[in-house]
């Protein structure tokens, strides 16, 4: 584990500071999506270029946004003004999107010959920590003290929040680009050599695997009793978490990139060419397909005003999940690469130009 000391050159002092703490609540990536409110036709309130391009989801605070950028940073914004309160510059292009708990980022870079994971200070952006690490593609997961990150490489590392000391690693077969998700089974984990496994939590040990029908770059679903996966193959598939066994599957005409959600007990699908798939997860067989028309690369957002839908053309449609009709629609500048982000009624959508949108 390396310690940094902070210099001024290193990392010079920020213009202004981001709060001691944030107890904005954080939703587990996989679990069950709670339909967030959000007004009937949100207004945009302000928008923030902060970089060449932005990659990953925001966290979002009751008083801050963090994005990361391709150009090596990470940037504080104040949620209801988008005042930049400080940018913090790492080793490499963040891709997974910050981790926002109590005072501290969590955020890791991709492949460079110094790819790291870090532990950035709320208030100041300074690093707490740093620990070298593969190339991190996909969003880390925190659960107590445990941080989880996964490599482009195929390792799996259980990190300690506090310190940043690596706990245990378990190298998988192939690359790893989907968040693990945390199953009462175990955390599983999606390869790009099409393969899925469950490991035990506290030592790392390979509890159960599977191939899996191609290869899953979105975060899985989970209800605690089964895995809900998409491929880029098109196949839709749910598997027990209790010995990764096959439930059911079917396949779509087109590749899944983005994240499936499961909300209450329907599970929601977005495929590349903008086919919105809604299965009850107990009766697969009576799925409803909704045309779009729009091709996508990242997963829908459930919410009370409609299911969320991001396209590469910039645009975000709020979808009525029973008929397709589209309720209202903004657009961005850039494509967008990652879902809508809700949170009590704010609507933030990053873009591939590195503009931050801000609506309520």
């Amino acid at each position: 584990m390396v310690f940094l000391a902070v210099n001024a050159t290193a990392c010079p002092p920020p213009t202004r500071f981001g709060p001691d703490r944030d107890l904005a609540p954080q939703i587990p990536p996989g679990s069950a999506a709670v339909a967030e409110s959000l007004a009937a036709a949100p207004a945009e309130q302000w928008t923030r270029y902060v970089g060449r391009a932005i990659r990953g989801t925001p966290a979002i605070g009751r008083e801050v946004v963090a994005v990361g950028t391709v150009d090596h940073n990470v940037v504080l914004l104040e949620r209801e003004t988008g005042t930049v309160l400080w940018r913090s510059r790492l080793s490499g292009t963040i891709r997974g999107g910050p981790l926002l708990r109590d005072n501290r980022l969590y955020v890791a870079t991709e492949r460079t010959p110094t790819s790291h994971v870090y532990a950035l200070n709320l208030r100041d952006g300074r690093t707490a920590w740093r620990e070298p690490a593969g190339g991190v593609s996909a969003p880390l997961v925190l659960d107590g003290d445990a941080l989880y990150a996964v490599t482009e490489q195929g390792t799996a590392l259980r990190l300690a929040a506090r310190d940043g000391a690596v706990v245990w690693q378990r190298r998988l077969g192939g690359g790893i680009r989907a968040t693990p998700v945390l199953t009462p089974a175990g955390v599983a984990i999606a390869t790009t050599s099409d393969s899925l496994y469950l490991l035990d939590p506290a030592t790392g040990a390979v509890r159960a695997s599977r191939a899996t029908p191609g290869t899953v770059l979105g975060t899985p679903a989970t209800d605690g009793r089964h895995l809900f996966l998409a491929t880029v193959r098109g196949v839709v598939l749910a598997v027990t978490t209790e010995g990764l066994e096959s439930a059911w599957e079917f396949t779509l005409p087109d590749a899944v990139y983005g994240a499936a959600v499961l909300a209450a007990d329907t599970l929601l699908v977005l495929a590349r060419d903008g086919t919105l798939t809604l299965v009850p997860v107990a009766a697969p067989d009576s799925r409803r397909t909704l045309s779009l028309g729009r091709p996508t690369v990242a997963g829908p957002t459930v919410t009370t005003a409609g299911v969320l839908v991001g396209t590469v053309a910039g645009e975000v449609l709020c979808v009525d999940p029973a008929t397709g009709a589209v309720r209202w629609q903004v657009k961005v500048a850039g494509p967008i690469e990652s879902p809508p982000a809700v949170r009590e009624g704010r609507l933030v959508v990053v873009d591939g130009r590195g503009g931050v949108h801000f609506y309520r």
